[in-house]
């Protein structure tokens, strides 16, 4: 029984972190071969990362693709300014975790304690100040070279 219930949570576990079904739009042309090759590649690189989902957004948008960050702050598609300046994914992934980490602290500044303890507690989706956190994380990604499109 023990072990029926160890497989089927990782299995759940596992599933949680597939990046197959996350969209990217070519933004240069590529090619069906070129895309597949992309995604490969950056699935193989996020699985490596702390976050996969959003690694893998990250190394698609740098490889010249528009896709959602996979973050609290924002469902916003996202991608380059300049396709024409070379960003590493590690920089791109830490740049969406930061912003996305300062939209959170501004968003949740003027909350107290116990609501925030029953919100990280509760393991609710519960989005404080959603807007507040999307717009601080767009203002945050602007001038580090990113754009967004719409939702």
């Amino acid at each position: 029984m023990t072990k029926a219930l160890y497989t089927l949570i990782v299995v759940a576990l596992a599933g949680c972190n597939t990046t197959a079904n996350l969209k990217a739009t070519p933004l240069k042309q590529q090619s069906i071969p070129q895309v597949d090759a992309d995604r490969k590649r950056c699935d193989e690189w996020a699985q490596k990362t702390a976050a996969p989902r959003t690694g893998f957004a990250a190394c698609m948008i740098v490889a010249g693709y528009e896709a959602e960050p996979e973050v609290g702050s924002t469902s916003q598609l996202t991608r380059l300014a300049s396709l024409s300046t070379p960003v590493e994914p590690t920089r791109a992934l830490l740049d969406i975790l930061d912003c996305d980490a300062q939209a959170r602290r501004e968003a949740e500044s003027g909350l107290g304690w116990i609501t925030i303890w029953i919100r990280e507690n509760a393991n609710w989706h519960w989005k404080v100040n959603g807007e507040k956190r999307r717009q601080f994380f767009v203002d945050c990604l602007k001038p580090r070279g990113y754009e967004f499109g719409k939702t």
